[in-house]
């Protein structure tokens, strides 16, 4: 609560309590018989110059007033009361100035007080000079430095008031400003702990996620390692296949180079002489140049085979034998196209 807000309630508080001791006493005083002049100049002064002027403070364009609200109403009920025992000079009038000095203690203020003591005293002085034989039932100065006493010791009692209480009240503020600031620390650090908490279930997600698309990955990876294995595997046993292949060639090769290179003997010298002159020259030469060259391949064949199992878990080492093993295998479709036209040329010279 600010000073503006603190000084506000008192003030509220003050015109209320005031208002309220004043009407009650003021109906009885009129049941009593006391003159209506002064009864409506103490009712007037509280209902048509504090209550009004305390209301109007409230108001939030005047709240500038509010802190001179407090010397406002101390001065005007210090006339009041010089007014009233001037209209009525009786002890009991004095002795509502009791009432006076402690209700300002409400303000907890020591100029407040200073001031409520001086204009009490200044009152008391007056009166007991100017019209003591009237109030008080002795003149004699002792008894004035009695009431000054008794005055002194009532404002006394609400500066210890005011300074134990002012003295409670900044404990007060401490104490909450503490908790405010223990409850700012508080709320920054829930709030840390809930970004760490978001963050750490952010990064949780983000690793299931993660971890999740690497499984998907490797069980992709793994599917495809087994796929090009079981390529290999394939492309493995076609080779043994075409190595068996090369061989079988061979064998046929060495069949027909027998019966070409020793004619039949029932020929005559001549005749076998021009057809192994005409003919198998040529045809030698092919078969020959046929027979080495599957033979190379069917070792490269069989080179490759040994390759592939060696390299099978270097997928690098596998494309590449996979792109040697096409070319080869490119190369023996050109070999194998070169060997059907010989074949086929030398069947069509040996029909002739």
């Amino acid at each position: 609560m600010t000073d503006i807000e603190l000084t506000k309630k008192r003030n509220n508080r003050l015109v209320f309590v005031l208002a309220a001791a004043i009407t009650v006493n003021e109906m009885l005083s009129f049941t009593i018989g006391i003159s209506l002049q002064f009864i409506l100049l103490v009712m007037g002064t509280i209902f048509l110059i504090i209550v009004p002027v305390t209301l109007i403070s409230n108001h939030p364009k005047f709240t500038w007033t509010v802190p001179y609200i407090k010397y406002f109403i101390t001065l005007v009920s210090g006339v009041a009361l010089f007014l009233l025992i001037k209209i009525d000079p009786h002890m009991i009038n004095i002795m509502t100035m009791y009432f006076y000095v402690a209700i300002m203690g409400i303000y907890q203020d020591r100029i407040i007080n200073a001031l409520t003591l001086l204009i009490t005293l200044s009152i008391l002085c007056f009166y007991f000079f100017t019209q003591g034989e009237n109030i008080f039932h002795s003149t004699n100065v002792q008894d004035l430095l009695f009431y000054i006493i008794t005055f002194t010791l009532v404002s006394v009692v609400n500066l210890m008031y005011a300074q134990f209480n002012n003295t409670l009240q900044q404990e007060k503020e401490l104490e909450k400003q503490r908790a405010l600031e223990a409850k700012s620390a508080m709320k920054t650090m829930l709030t840390k702990i809930t970004e760490s908490v978001q963050a750490a279930s952010q990064y949780q997600n983000d690793l299931q996620v993660a971890t999740y698309e690497t499984n998907q990955r490797s069980i992709e990876i793994v599917s495809s390692i087994e796929n090009i294995i079981e390529s290999l595997e394939m492309q493995n046993k076609q080779s043994l296949l075409l190595a068996n292949q090369f061989n079988q060639v061979n064998e046929q090769i060495n069949n027909l180079l027998i019966p070409t290179m020793f004619p039949h003997k029932q020929n005559s010298f001549f005749t076998a002489t021009a057809v192994d002159s005409a003919l198998t020259a040529p045809l030698e030469e092919t078969l020959i140049e046929i027979k080495s060259m599957l033979q190379n391949l069917g070792t490269a064949a069989e080179r490759t085979v040994d390759i592939t199992e060696y390299n099978k878990g270097s997928l690098k080492d596998v494309l590449h034998l996979v792109s040697t093993q096409q070319q080869e295998i490119t190369s023996l479709s050109e070999s194998f196209a070169k060997l059907e036209r010989q074949l086929r040329r030398m069947n069509r010279r040996s029909q002739l």
